[in-house]
């Protein structure tokens, strides 16, 4: 079973296939992660929890807001026990990028390079108690999948829960401006990426519409999150810490062009992309479904 539901009853049972196959997916990246390959598998893991959490967004109202919080909260604490050497990597990526970007000499950097390589270094093979009580927490949401009340979700229900997705990112678009700041184009970021996620669950509805807007968000979620990243790293280096200070203060004056660039960048991409309202997305949504239901009675009838 791949990241997309299929039109073929009973829905709820293809809602925990998907759930059930990004949570063993998660474990197993775990249980095989060696200390050389300890950044990859986090990384991976961390991809496949917030594909569940944008199931879980996509059933909330079904399952009910004291499900989604028990279970989103577990799966967003074992995303964050497993940051560790992430944060100090992500970080020395964008030195890296902005060093190629500048067309400086690999040598540019070496003090803050050399800092953050040692923390990473520090830092791995440590990931042992957090990756048992991440493989256990895992395992207890796929039991408790079973008892997640689905039986009566309609393909309208996940079409309403799409469309308040839409909105949400819509509206977060609509708030920012030139003075924003990175936390709330994180928070778009988050709901770009919730979008991406539930547009490929849900790609069968209408696979070119769904297939295009899901490539569009993956498009603005990368520059939101280069985004993110450059606000990391700019965090961290007016933190106060030890670094070279010249640096510091070359590396500050690229960020600040790189990230001008970017935000004017996704600003203008997210306008195009949220540019159709609401009320037309939820009229574009009804079609589909109606293409769906056939569909599905159309199986329903070759299986009979």
């Amino acid at each position: 079973m791949s990241y997309c539901l299929q039109p073929d009853p009973p829905l709820a049972d293809e809602i925990r296939g998907v759930a059930r196959e990004q949570l063993d997916k998660a474990r197993l990246e775990l249980s095989r992660a060696t200390a050389e390959e300890e950044a990859a598998a986090v990384h991976a893991t961390r991809k496949h929890i917030k594909k569940i959490r944008a199931l879980l967004r996509l059933v909330r109202a079904e399952i009910g807001g004291a499900i989604f919080r028990g279970e989103n909260r577990r799966l967003r604490d074992v995303a964050r026990s497993l940051a560790g050497a992430r944060d100090a990597r992500v970080q020395l990526q964008v030195v890296e990028k902005l060093r190629a970007e500048a067309d400086l000499e690999g040598t540019a950097f070496a003090r803050t390079t050399a800092t953050l390589e040692q923390e990473i270094a520090a830092l791995k093979n440590h990931l042992g108690p957090e990756r048992r009580a991440a493989e256990t927490i895992l395992q207890q949401i796929g039991d408790r999948l079973e008892g997640w009340p689905l039986e009566d979700l309609k393909v309208k229900d996940l079409c309403t829960a799409l469309r308040q997705t839409y909105r949400r990112g819509r509206k977060c678009r609509r708030k920012l401006g030139a003075a924003s700041d990175p936390e709330s184009f994180h928070e778009w970021r988050k709901r770009v990426k919730d979008l991406r996620s539930q547009l490929r669950l849900l790609q069968n509805l209408d696979p070119p519409m769904f297939c295009k807007m899901a490539e569009d968000a993956g498009t603005l979620s990368r520059q939101l999150g280069e985004l993110h990243d450059l606000a990391f790293l700019r965090a961290r280096l007016e933190s106060g810490e030890d670094f070279d200070e010249a640096e510091r203060a070359v590396l500050l004056g690229l960020l600040c062009l790189r990230e001008g660039a970017l935000e004017t960048s996704a600003l203008e991409f997210g306008a195009r992309f949220f540019a159709e309202k609401p009320g037309a997305l939820k009229q574009r949504l009804r079609r589909a479904t109606r293409a769906w239901a056939a569909a599905s009675g159309a199986a329903v009838r070759a299986d009979a």
